[in-house]
């Protein structure tokens, strides 16, 4: 019973782990870990965006959308047109954040406009709230600088 219980508390490490999976044979394969995600509900979702400064969030050639990813410390999202990502710091209990982003250099026929709005709110966004499946950013006067909402 002891040897149970010292295996089994062996066995739970809250570090990564890295799981190999054999080739050739589907009985011996293993599957990966599941990613770890926060709980804040905030983080590590996926933020479809409805307002960029108070207009409606345009579909170009992709869906506007950001994810605070934990795992890798990293905004990454998508303008309308280009992918976007970088660095961010965010404060949970204070609802606070800071995102340092750049996006990619495609160009976008009537895209531009939205991606450049989008790109600069961001680096003015200092505040966040999160209220059911919608997300909301604001500037240090408390202006609503961008929407979204889970999907």
């Amino acid at each position: 019973m002891f040897m149970c219980a010292v295996l089994l508390s062996a066995c739970q490490n809250s570090g990564q782990k890295t799981v190999s999976v054999a080739k050739g044979n589907p009985q011996s394969a293993a599957h990966p870990l599941p990613l770890m995600r926060s709980m804040d509900g905030v983080q590590d979702v996926h933020w479809e965006l409805t307002q960029i400064q108070g207009e409606k969030a345009q579909f170009f050639y992709s869906a506007p959308y950001l994810l605070f990813n934990t795992q890798l410390k990293q905004v990454q999202g998508n303008t309308g047109c280009n992918a976007l990502s970088g660095s961010y710091e965010m404060n949970v209990p204070m609802q606070t954040l800071n995102i340092q982003a750049r996006a990619g250099h495609m160009s976008c026929e009537h895209a531009l406009a939205q991606e450049a709005v989008l790109m600069d709110i961001l680096g003015q966004a200092v505040n966040f709230q999160v209220s059911g499946n919608r997300l909301t950013l604001r500037n240090e006067s408390g202006q609503v600088l961008l929407q979204g909402k889970k999907r």
